[in-house]
């Protein structure tokens, strides 16, 4: 087996015997070149009866791992140097057979495209937002309306969700992994660009989201690395904890149950993307909360239209292609945004949820 260790991987299956779109590729690519300055790849095209069938691997990460042979004729690319925790694609030469899948805790991510609307075939990633953009060049249907108001209630996007549809997550392989042991107190000062950090949130996630702290936690880990420092991160939210004699007597709804995994679920993916990101060791547990966050004034910020944040919002509330697609309405969202820089009420929340929701939109139709 050919296998490579990455920090992201991304890949195209085409079976309908018609080329690759040129810039499918490079949509690809370029989301890989987000942390790191190198690319791996491999690439085939074998003939079938109505043309040819293509097969598109990529990677990209400072360290690989290289297997000493292709006997057993596959080719394995992978997210991830430990198998326990990982998202790989197998390409099986022999029977032209595509495998992907997901192990461990749920840090790495991975999404698909099926092309059955346009073709036969699929693309991954390891970020959802190439495959969004290409989802959008094809026109494909979506269930955006449905996913926004799904957001803005949740304040996250659920993983195979209605926000990112079509795109599927890929479902994941759980495996038991020991707790490690890692700070649980990360001091960080307060970075000078929170909008060009709040952007770089966005793009490498792939997505939007309303908790604000993830501009902390990427400090907060940057700090963490340059001190040469693990983390151990925890995913329990505080409403979640309950004294052990009333988990005994109480019987959560199902509907409760399932928010709680598919906030986990998306908790996990952030925290292993920033971790990524930013080069820091980083071990999570659900049987924890989150470490302490750096504090700072984000709707002070919000409120004043000559701090990067506060700037980044007008201009993002101001631009109609922003809102194209959304079930929101752009004349409510700037009046939102008004009373909360006149200090008539307060609504920092909802504008830095709506924010990241505008600038994944703006990432999606760029």
């Amino acid at each position: 087996m050919y296998s490579i260790a990455m920090s992201g991987i991304a890949g195209i299956l085409k079976r309908d015997g018609g080329p690759v779109p040129e810039n499918w590729p490079s949509i690809l690519e370029q989301t890989l070149l987000l942390s790191s300055s190198r690319t791996y790849r491999f690439e085939d095209s074998i003939p079938i009866q109505n043309g040819s069938l293509h097969i598109l691997l990529l990677g990209s990460g400072s360290g690989s791992r290289i297997g000493s042979g292709t006997k057993d004729g596959v080719r394995e690319i992978c997210d991830g140097e430990d198998w326990d925790e990982c998202a790989y694609a197998h390409w099986h030469e022999e029977t032209l057979q595509l495998e992907l899948g997901r192990r461990g805790t749920g840090r790495k991510p991975l999404y698909w495209l099926d092309l059955d609307e346009v073709g036969d075939g699929l693309l991954f990633s390891s970020n959802p937002m190439p495959l969004l953009k290409i989802a959008e060049e094809l026109d494909l249907p979506t269930e955006l309306q449905q996913g926004v108001a799904e957001y803005l209630q949740l304040g996250y996007a659920v993983e195979g969700g209605a926000l990112l549809s079509p795109i599927c997550s890929m479902p994941i392989e759980e495996k038991f992994q020991e707790i490690c042991t890692g700070a649980r107190a990360v001091e960080a000062g307060i970075a000078s660009t929170p909008a060009e950090d709040l952007k770089t949130l966005v793009t490498i996630l792939g997505k939007p989201f309303a908790d604000y702290t993830l501009l902390s936690k990427l400090w907060q880990y940057r700090s963490a690395k340059d001190k040469g420092i693990a983390v151990l991160d925890g995913t329990l939210n505080p409403t979640d904890s309950v004294s052990p004699f009333l988990e005994r007597i109480l019987q959560p709804s199902g509907t409760a149950l399932l928010h709680k995994a598919h906030r986990a679920a998306a908790k996990r993916i952030e925290l292993g993307v920033l971790a990524e990101y930013v080069g820091v060791q980083l071990h999570v547990s659900e049987d924890m909360e989150p470490i302490p966050p750096v504090s700072f004034p984000m709707s002070s910020w919000l409120k004043n239209p000559v701090s990067s944040l506060g700037e980044l919002a007008e201009k993002t509330f101001e631009c109609p292609e922003a809102f194209c697609g959304l079930s929101i309405e752009q004349d409510a969202c700037r009046a939102l945004l008004n009373a909360h820089q006149r200090g008539d009420e307060e609504h920092g929340e909802k504008i830095f949820a709506l924010l990241t929701l505008l600038l994944w939109r703006l990432q999606v139709l760029a």
